[in-house]
């Protein structure tokens, strides 16, 4: 069984690379990395994410053969489509497959398969609306895959997933921000530590004076409280430092 979890980029970072929330999550684009690079894997590309992408591109998921790991939620509009604002990067969930030299593509491109088969189930897309990059932009990506060299054509692929049953489903995404009991806080201190946990030890990064985030809720964490923002980073709560707008 594949394993699936989250790396999510920290809201500091998405404001510069996304065009926020909004993604109508009608479409399933895959893409692949074209980084054949040794270890180049989905973990490599999820960190690459976090810390901050040197292009203006982004992406939901990166799946290797070993794994499938989330850098955005479903409902934020990544830049992966090359078609500005259309369905592409307003309305899709965007996937890359790893595939690099160390790794084992067929194997990825099936894990590949049973994650579509998942988020197909959880987001109610049909396999009809399952395309691929060069659907949007006529770029050829995927192009291992549209070469049909490596073992999996587009057809292949697509026959792969409608075999794929998905029993169990629990979505691998946090609460869509425009449901009820979200509130927005906004920065006060020149530069606010933000954490990938609840603690207050090893900051993951900092964010700056005037950053508006999106919070989900309040939790206490060793007799101090912190905000859980919808990207799932932590930042503190105290009013001397942020500010619920």
């Amino acid at each position: 069984m594949i394993e699936i979890r989250k790396h999510l980029v920290p809201q500091s970072i998405m404001n510069k690379v996304t065009s926020g929330i909004g993604n109508g999550r009608k479409w399933i684009t895959i893409h692949e990395t074209d980084n054949v690079r040794k270890t180049a894997n989905a973990n490599a590309h999820a960190r690459l994410q976090a810390t901050g992408n040197s292009r203006a591109a982004s992406w939901h998921w990166t799946v290797d053969d070993k794994e499938a790991v989330q850098s955005f939620n479903h409902t934020i509009k990544c830049w992966a489509a090359g078609d500005g604002s259309g369905d592409g990067n307003s309305n899709s969930i965007h996937i890359e497959i790893c595939v690099n030299q160390d790794g084992n593509y067929k194997k990825a491109v099936g894990n590949t398969a049973y994650l579509v088969a998942k988020i197909m189930k959880d987001e109610k897309i049909s396999i009809s609306n399952v395309v691929q990059h060069n659907h949007w932009s006529g770029k050829n990506c995927p192009s291992k895959m549209r070469g049909g060299k490596s073992g999996y054509t587009w057809a292949k692929f697509l026959k792969l997933i409608s075999k794929i049953k998905i029993t169990t489903v629990s979505k691998p995404v946090e609460k869509d921000p425009t449901t009820k009991g979200t509130f927005k806080i906004q920065v006060l201190a020149n530069s606010l530590n933000y954490y990938d946990s609840p603690r207050w030890i090893r900051p993951t990064g900092t964010v700056k004076k005037g950053m508006k985030l999106t919070a989900e809720k309040t939790v206490v964490v060793e007799g101090s409280a912190m905000y859980k923002t919808i990207n799932g980073t932590y930042v503190s709560a105290d009013s001397k430092y942020v500010k619920k707008l």
